[in-house]
């Protein structure tokens, strides 16, 4: 052995003696870019040998939330999580979550210039920054350009409301005569962002700025929830029983779904041989306004200065802009970086896929998801219970939002309160 070669070894020390280990959960599975993902960590792996990146799936984002609180209090939380919008105010304010404005501006920092800041709100508290937007997304109409045609409509999608109720007319039909809808316009499966899409499109929103209260009762929001409402009952032309819409949508009895951007790639795919399937941003009223969904990246304020340092690395060669590009172009999802968005990848996407430029399309008008950190235990089931009473029970749209901005305002307070006393 030469000289050289026997220093480099014994400044090496042991195999492995100096490695750093980092573990990430995720929540993505092979439909929404899983494969894609966990090469990219490999890739991290290779080529930064001193940190071993251990990458594991934890679950949908719910399930996800649940075993993140469970480690947390255990006090064996990953380095790095992927938390879905609304879910990473919890751990801010049990102070789980390590504030990146250090390393950010350091000489291992990065530009946040570059990156889109309507999505670094979702993880932006006091003026800090504690995550970085991975798998972003917003809601997307998705509608079949041949039931549009076979319908008398030229094949583009809807920019108003009233051009979703007109299109919706002309496309509805009882094909078998039983006076029952057979193929509808749109459908409505759950209430959860889309709830803030449409009454946000009709100038309301969930929370005031100060978050002192709940407004998804005003007047605006009474009037968006209606008209989505009569698009059921009234008219005749909307669908609501849940995600079993996305079955009509497949078999031409659906011509529009509003659905994530996180499914576009699966979409395009699924619809090669079935019809000719168009994507588009959503439908406007008196504004435009699109929810930001899908997940950031945290580092969890967790493990030795080595551990954080290295976490650090891992996550700013995830978010880098080859690597967001890459991602982005493999799945549908948002790239968050201006930069990503004119790497040669997604060019070359955009040139030979054009439906993956919807999504940036409405980015203007992109808006964060409320952030208390009661929002999953409280407000969902609520209006999930809201869902069935205006479309099952076809129930009044104003007692049902009222109920829900009471026990909103009430939930809020004991919040506020807490954090006072602590």
């Amino acid at each position: 052995m030469s000289l050289l070669c026997f220093l480099l070894l014994v400044l090496a020390g042991p195999a492995g003696a100096s490695q750093v280990k980092v573990m990430l959960w995720h929540s993505l599975d092979e439909r929404t870019g899983a494969p894609e993902f966990e090469q990219i960590c490999k890739d991290f792996n290779d080529t930064h040998p001193h940190i071993q990146l251990e990458v594991q799936y934890a679950g949908s984002y719910g399930k996800a939330l649940e075993k993140m609180q469970v480690a947390w209090a255990g006090g064996v939380a990953p380095n790095i999580a992927m938390l879905e919008q609304t879910r990473n105010t919890i751990f801010y304010y049990f102070g789980g979550l390590l504030k990146l404005d250090d390393f950010i501006n350091g000489l291992n920092g990065i530009d946040l210039n570059d990156f889109s800041q309507s999505m670094l709100g979702s993880v932006t508290y006091d003026g800090s920054i504690y995550g970085l937007p991975y798998n972003t997304s917003t809601p997307l109409i998705y509608y079949n350009k041949d039931l549009f045609m076979l319908s008398g409509l030229a094949p583009v999608a809807p920019k108003t409301w009233n051009e979703i109720l007109e299109f919706s007319r002309k496309i509805a039909k009882d094909k078998d005569g039983d006076g029952r809808t057979d193929v509808f316009g749109i459908d409505f499966y759950a209430w959860g962002w889309l709830f803030e899409a449409w009454i946000g499109q009709n100038g309301a929103r969930v929370l005031n700025d100060s978050l002192t209260a709940f407004t998804l009762n005003s007047p605006e929001a009474v009037e968006a929830m209606q008209f989505t409402q009569d698009l059921v009952h009234k008219y005749n032309v909307a669908y609501y029983a849940g995600e079993s819409g996305y079955n009509l949508f497949w078999t031409n009895r659906l011509a529009m779904g509003e659905r994530s951007t996180a499914s576009l790639a699966d979409n395009i795919s699924k619809s090669q041989g079935l019809f000719d399937m168009g994507v588009a941003p959503l439908a406007c009223n008196k504004e435009c306004y699109a929810p930001i969904g899908g997940g950031n990246l945290v580092l969890f304020n967790t493990g030795s200065d080595a551990q954080k340092e290295a976490a650090w690395e891992v996550l700013k060669f995830i978010t880098s802009t080859e690597q967001l590009a890459r991602f982005s172009a493999s799945t549908g999802y948002m790239a968050a970086r201006r930069s990503s968005f004119n790497h040669p990848i997604l060019r070359e996407c955009f040139a030979t896929e054009p439906r993956y430029r919807a999504t940036y399309e409405q980015m203007e008008v992109a808006y964060s998801r409320p952030k208390v950190p009661f929002w999953n235990s409280t407000m969902a089931p609520e209006l999930e219970k809201f869902y069935k009473l205006q479309f099952s029970q076809n129930g009044n749209v104003k007692q049902g939002l009222d109920e829900i901005a009471r026990l909103g305002n009430i939930a809020l307070a004991e919040w506020k309160t807490s954090l006072t006393d602590k």
